[in-house]
């Protein structure tokens, strides 16, 4: 039976982001003077509802988090009991996925070079253990209950939950551990690094006995506009990430880093240490390194207010053509058939390029340009710009490849 796969999710709450650092980067002035002028344009393009919509998800526990994702996704005409289909409807059914594999990004939002010129001036502590902590617990909640909701016209639903059977749950998790070596002492990778994967091994089903422990980790999550340098010429961090890419080569653990121009910028050097060309130095040391680009180098900035930028993508689709176990996902991209329209042209005649391009959402992060999870999955699954075979293989094959030492169960 073959699994679809969502290699690019997240899963916190409020809770958990450094809101300061993100505050930090925004000029507070001009918003509060260009309100009168803002707010209405957010409501006319429907902005206002969906920023409600994002932080309605986040304000619930992660278990609760996980359920009402499986609740309203077997509502989709493409989920039948445990069961999710591709093709143009639900009368024409390409493909029958029989589970989904979840891997929720944990982001160390423990920066600590923040100045504020506030009272209460010293940096917020966020040790990525709480955030681990909670998507651990909510994992393991996820894998025992399963969400009754009576829902009724006008009136607040309510909410119960009943036990449930961990092989008949929709989704399997698999979460993949936040890191900034910048945040740790060189003893502190070591200790951290033995700690959630000195019994990883790279097999789904040691990874499912696990899940919802702290061996059930499958990657390391790398997150450089957070300040993480990929290649620092400090000799002390160039110590600490050198350990963490000999340690992922050794046992072959999957990597998954930002690669975008947008996303969660705390530091100033957030573009320079995000560009996948200075991620070439760490493969040329490193080129065994099992890594995927997320977003594909997406740039959203135009040059010259009008055109595009492609610099990124062409360096990520360099990289991942030259190394072996390099990756792209096209997470918080596809939004329409003009996007899959333009991927089948990247990968039209390029076996390669086909092998390495990864399915992802970047859930719930995707909910500030679209309405839900099912919406952003039923393009996918509903897109005719795609052949059968590349779906599979977007969605399937190269994700288990990327993620599995061991190909099995698909």
């Amino acid at each position: 039976m073959k699994t679809f796969y969502d290699i690019h999710f997240h899963a916190f709450n409020l809770s958990h982001p450094n809101i300061l650092a993100f505050i930090s980067r925004v000029n507070l002035r001009l918003l509060f003077m260009t309100t009168p002028v803002s707010a209405p344009v957010m409501s006319i393009f429907g902005w206002d509802k969906k920023i409600k919509n994002m932080l309605t998800m986040m304000e619930n526990d992660i278990g609760n988090y996980f359920l009402l994702l499986e609740y309203y996704l077997r509502k989709s005409p493409y989920v039948s009991h445990n069961y999710l289909f591709s093709g143009d409807s639900q009368y024409v059914r390409e493909d029958t996925y029989h589970k989904i594999v979840l891997c929720p990004l944990i982001m160390d939002f423990g920066y600590k070079n923040i100045l504020s010129n506030s009272f209460y001036r010293i940096p917020a502590q966020k040790p990525v253990a709480e955030q681990t902590f909670d998507l651990l617990n909510g994992i393991d909640f996820y894998n025992r209950h399963t969400l009754r909701v009576v829902e009724s016209a006008g009136k607040i639903p309510r909410v119960s939950y009943t036990p449930a059977d961990k092989q008949q749950k929709l989704f399997e998790i698999y979460p993949f551990l936040g890191l900034n070596p910048a945040n740790y002492t060189f003893a502190g990778i070591v200790k951290l690094l033995d700690e959630y994967f000195s019994d990883y091994d790279g097999q789904r089903t040691t990874l499912y006995e696990n899940m919802g422990g702290k061996h059930g980790f499958a990657g390391i999550k790398l997150y450089p506009p957070l300040g993480f340098d990929p290649w620092p010429p400090d000799k002390q961090e160039r110590q600490k990430t050198d350990y963490l890419y000999a340690y992922c080569c050794k046992k072959q653990i999957p990597i998954t880093t930002h690669c975008s121009d947008g996303g969660f910028a705390v530091c100033d050097e957030a573009a320079a240490f995000t560009n996948p060309a200075h991620w070439r130095l760490v493969l040329q040391a490193f080129p065994e390194l099992k890594i995927n680009f997320a977003h594909m180098g997406k740039q959203s900035k135009k040059r010259f207010i009008f055109f595009a930028q492609t610099a990124w993508l062409n360096e990520v689709l360099a990289l991942i053509a030259e190394y072996s176990n390099a990756y792209a996902d096209f997470s918080c991209t596809a939004f329409g058939d003009k996007y899959y329209r333009e991927l089948a042209d990247l990968i039209k005649g390029e076996p390669v390029i086909r092998r390495k391009i990864l399915f992802g959402t970047d859930f719930m992060i995707n909910l500030l340009w679209c309405d839900s999870y099912n919406e952003y999955l039923e393009l996918f699954l509903k897109t005719a710009e795609l052949s059968r075979e590349e779906k599979q293989a977007l969605c399937s094959d190269n994700p288990a490849r990327f993620l599995w030492q061991i190909m099995f169960g698909q």
